[in-house]
């Protein structure tokens, strides 16, 4: 009954998106009308390092991509790429992307989607990047194969072009969410977990270009390689409960090995948890797709686990994951994440640390004197906002000394409860 209700909720929601977009096009089509820039910018969290902070480390920065619903295709990432890239000073990029095609580890045969690495880095080298980009789109194609016939001429032409073009729409997006609540889900989080592998395993020159091949790493391999990394993440909608599935299995393994009689397992574990993880979360859907889902294993005790005074303090997995949840106010599909929801339903081994920035993305669109933004760009736009990349590139660490963003947003600093 949940996952009934989850579908009409998103199905209500992309119909009232679908007819704001008509409106709009109905509007341009007779009279001129104009794009009016919204400028809401608050930031309300915790101070965080961007890209820029990962690019100064000796080591290469290491970028993971996970996209939303929706067919995606790989290269899907180009224009947040470039957009990061031009922000940071990276005008070297690699001639070619190398691919990884990436298999199901209970079965090798099967094809679960695309991992696609870009190289980047400025002129003298002291900035380098590899752009990790998974595409797990293959998953649910065949599922939407099932409703293909609805968009096909016998039973599109009878639809008036408007409502034919809402079809086409909603039968690519609507399949996705419904896969991940079903058996399907276990193939999307393991091309999730797949591509965590490869980014900790590989470096430029070690990528098996144009291979089909599963990664392994036992345990103990997986913690130490995650301590060695200089790395954060970006999701776009329901990629963002992708990767935190992704991350609580590294939690799993970690809280399975924290007492090893291996020494040097022992202090890869101990690194590990005064290591901080930055995920950057497009459209950030969290909240929705909690709907209907159970609680985490450990949830409610994060004074607990992250308070150096807390009881389970040594138990921790990381020392904070800051969490940095974006929303643009006219996006129907996306949310905040409230200090509550963190607290019940983030796993507190992690230590969460949410940070949510509420920003226009989209303009609004003046037309008959009747102001309107379209809900579909509000909720796609977010890769090319400057203000997004700024606040993703430069962080918040130095937010009252970086003008650019200090002239554009407005931060509100939270700080622990111990700390007041």
């Amino acid at each position: 009954m949940a996952l009934l209700r989850f579908v009409k909720f998103i199905s209500i929601l992309f119909l009232v998106s679908s007819c704001a977009g008509l409106e709009h096009d109905l509007a341009k089509d007779i009279v001129l009308s104009h794009d009016t820039p919204l400028h809401r910018c608050e930031v309300e969290g915790f101070s965080y390092s961007g890209i820029d902070a990962g690019l100064s480390r000796p080591q290469v920065l290491k970028v993971l991509m996970i996209h939303g619903v929706g067919t995606h295709f790989p290269g899907y990432s180009r224009r947040i790429q470039e957009n990061i890239a031009a922000a940071s000073g990276l005008n070297v990029l690699s001639r070619l992307p190398k691919n990884i095609y990436l298999r199901d580890p209970a079965d090798p045969q099967k094809s679960i989607g695309n991992l696609r690495i870009t190289y980047w880095q400025n002129t003298d080298a002291s900035k380098r990047m590899l752009f990790y980009e998974l595409t797990w789109s293959e998953i649910t194609m065949p599922d939407k194969q099932l409703i293909a016939f609805d968009t096909t001429e016998q039973y599109s032409k009878f639809r008036v072009p408007f409502n034919n073009s809402m079809k086409v729409f909603l039968d690519n997006v609507l399949p996705d969410p419904l896969a991940f609540e079903s058996p399907q889900g276990e193939l999307i989080l393991s091309a999730g977990t797949q591509s965590l592998c490869w980014l900790l395993t590989t470096d430029w020159k070690t990528i098996p270009d144009r291979q089909a091949k599963v990664c392994t790493l036992s345990r103990s391999e997986e913690i130490q390689q995650f301590d060695k990394q200089n790395m954060l993440f970006i999701t776009h909608s329901l990629g963002s409960q992708i990767l935190m599935d992704t991350i609580v299995k590294t939690a799993d393994n970690v809280a399975a090995t924290v007492s090893s009689p291996d020494p040097d397992l022992r202090s890869a574990v101990r690194r590990l948890q005064n290591k901080e993880l930055t995920v950057f979360m497009l459209a950030n859907q969290l909240p929705i797709l909690q709907i209907g889902h159970p609680l985490p294993r450990v949830h409610n005790q994060i004074g607990s686990y992250c308070a150096p005074q807390g009881k389970k303090y040594r138990q921790r997995v990381f020392k904070a994951v800051n969490i940095v949840a974006f929303s643009d106010p006219n996006d129907l599909l996306s949310y905040a994440i409230p200090q509550s929801f963190a607290d019940k339903y983030i796993d507190s081994r992690l230590c969460p640390l949410v940070t949510n920035v509420s920003v226009n993305v989209a303009p609004e669109i003046s037309a008959f004197g009747v102001g309107i933004v379209n809900p579909v760009a509000a909720h796609t736009d977010y890769d090319k906002s400057p203000k997004v990349i700024e606040l993703i590139n430069r962080g918040t660490v130095n937010f009252n000394h970086d003008t650019p963003l200090d002239r554009q947003c407005r931060f509100v600093l939270m700080k622990k409860d111990r700390d007041m």
